[in-house]
């Protein structure tokens, strides 16, 4: 039995796009929380908790990155990406009232501090990372280095794995399709057409998959691998170890212990 390919290119033209508006609505951004500071600056971010006293946030261009706070007391508003607004009253200072029973104490002068430059408009991810970046301890720096190499690997591996995987489930399916044709590019049967709607389907989800696990893990790789080596440099400006662990050993011999200090610059 003849089945001609018109029918079947259809069906996989329909497929393909439907697979491309799939991954274009599931891979829309959330809008950004718009954080209004006291100081006139912006903050555009990802808030994820708001309590009694401070607000949890993520960086939108690291929504998997660690929490960041701030105070609700140097917060003018928050426009969130719902578009609803929330609006904080500032909290004032009381000074201690006169008491006829003790003594007045000397205002103590209060010292002035140089006025921050204000920023016209939203930070930049960028700009405040590298803010972040020189206002760290050594011991957070050491802590977001380990974090973001880590994330950096594992993107990677994931870009590997993912392009390598797509690529083999891909290569089968065109073979399938193959095998099921004749000289003429016809079908043999209707179970070879069958056979090449099941290769189809293996290598459209093949190159989809190659294509989405494979940029979403580079890039991942890529962003996390750049954060790393900018607070690297940082480390390696300060003077300060990589990493420090502390490595103990034994020995049977001497009866005696001891414990190693190891910096890695």
């Amino acid at each position: 039995m003849k089945v001609i390919l018109p029918k079947l290119k259809n069906q996989l033209l329909a497929m393909l796009m439907l697979l491309f508006i799939a991954q274009a609505y599931a891979q829309t951004p959330r809008k950004a929380d718009v954080v209004n500071m006291r100081d006139g600056s912006k903050l555009e971010v990802h808030i994820q908790e708001v309590d009694d006293q401070v607000v949890k946030y993520r960086k939108i261009n690291d929504p998997e990155g660690p929490l960041f706070s701030i105070k609700k007391a140097d917060i003018a508003s928050i426009r969130y990406g719902n578009g609803e607004e929330e609006t904080f009253e500032a909290t004032l200072e009381v000074q201690n009232y006169y008491s006829p029973g003790k003594p007045a104490s000397a205002a103590t002068p209060r010292e002035s501090k140089p006025a921050g430059k204000v920023a016209n408009g939203p930070v930049k991810p960028s700009v405040q990372f590298a803010e972040d970046v020189r206002n760290s301890s050594p011991d957070h720096l050491r802590s977001m280095y380990r974090y973001y190499k880590m994330r950096s690997k594992t993107g990677m591996v994931m870009g590997i794995v993912g392009t390598s995987v797509g690529v083999i489930v891909a290569g089968i399916g065109t073979g399938i399709v193959v095998g099921a044709m004749d000289d003429n590019g016809n079908f043999k049967s209707y179970q070879d057409e069958l056979r090449a709607r099941k290769g189809a389907y293996m290598m459209l989800g093949g190159f989809a998959g190659a294509v989405t696990f494979g940029t979403v893990g580079f890039v991942k790789a890529g962003k996390n691998g750049s954060k790393a080596s900018r607070i690297r440099r940082e480390l390696i400006r300060r003077g300060e170890p990589l990493t420090i662990s502390f490595r103990p050993s034994f020995n049977p011999m001497q009866r005696a212990g001891s414990l190693a200090l190891a910096l890695n610059f």
